[in-house]
């Protein structure tokens, strides 16, 4: 009689602690989401976050799978990588490698911004802050993805070249031109022309020695052509 009372004892401890369980997870807010933490960036705010991953607040904490919701976020243009954990009992918080503008292209009355790995980050109603590339048509873009041109790898070799410039105290005009098959980088009045850039480290530096000859004797002015893999030329008139 004692254990048929001990087994009637414990399973309606049983039953209370799934009912119990049942109550919290169905009728609080103490196993739902309510607190959605990340790495903040002028790009995306909570809202964005929330709308990406799928993660809402009030979402049962046990229906957050993590490695869905990460893999969602990164469907946002700015979002390079992404990382999610879940903090017992509520709370998901999300580790962000975000994409930065590095230039802008403009073709037509389009104007974009793209990272240093091509990605289209949005489309701007004018151009933001550093180089903005011109005379390069492309076919189509989506945020989020490559941009869609038939010669990439020029649009490569102008990410290079911008590089190089960057980590230069060169001053140079923050508009690149494609023209006639050539990258052409402006300096005071002296133009400077890459052809489509293959071998740009090696043409740069063939650049860099002309040039500072020429600003070592005050001279301003003229083309310094390393479109070829030939002997560099500097022209003092003319195109």
């Amino acid at each position: 009689m004692i254990k048929v009372i001990k087994r009637i004892f414990m399973f309606l401890i049983i039953v209370g602690i799934i009912s119990g369980g049942i109550y919290l997870y169905f009728n609080t807010d103490l196993l739902r989401i309510q607190d959605v933490q990340f790495n903040e960036n002028e790009h995306m705010d909570l809202y964005d976050i929330m709308r990406y991953s799928g993660v809402q607040k009030g979402t049962p904490y046990f229906e957050v799978d993590t490695d869905v919701a990460a893999n969602n976020l990164m469907s946002h243009p700015y979002v390079r990588y992404a990382t999610a954990t879940k903090q017992f009992p509520n709370t998901v918080i999300f580790d962000v490698v975000y994409r930065k503008h590095f230039f802008n292209i403009r073709y037509s009355d389009i104007v974009l911004s793209l990272d240093d790995q091509l990605h289209v980050l949005e489309v701007l109603a004018s151009e933001n802050e550093g180089f903005t590339v011109e005379g390069f048509a492309f076919d189509s873009f989506s945020t989020g993805n490559v941009i869609d041109v038939s010669q990439l790898y020029i649009l490569e070799n102008i990410v290079d070249l911008l590089k190089l410039v960057q980590q230069s105290e060169l001053e140079c005009n923050p508009l690149i031109l494609f023209k006639d098959r050539n990258i052409v980088l402006t300096i005071d009045q002296i133009k400077i022309k890459f052809g489509v850039g293959e071998n740009i480290e090696s043409k740069y530096n063939a650049f860099i020695n002309i040039y500072e000859a020429l600003k070592n004797d005050g001279i301003k002015n003229g083309i310094i052509d390393v479109s070829s893999d030939g002997l560099p030329v500097y022209r003092p008139f003319g195109e």
